[in-house]
């Protein structure tokens, strides 16, 4: 592997792992984006799959 591989892939891994923790922090403060960011608004659909 080149370095310009590795130093892309982990550049690529950073990008998922930050989106991911993104998603996670927003989930826990009751936003989805299934719901439009704002699970009062699905009828509490969001808030069971916590």
């Amino acid at each position: 592997m080149s370095w310009g591989t590795a130093i892309a892939l982990l550049v690529v891994l950073g990008c998922v792992g930050l989106a991911l923790r993104s998603m996670i922090k927003d989930k826990k403060a009751g936003k989805s984006w299934q719901c439009g960011a704002d699970c009062s608004k699905c009828g509490g659909h969001c808030a069971h799959s916590k």
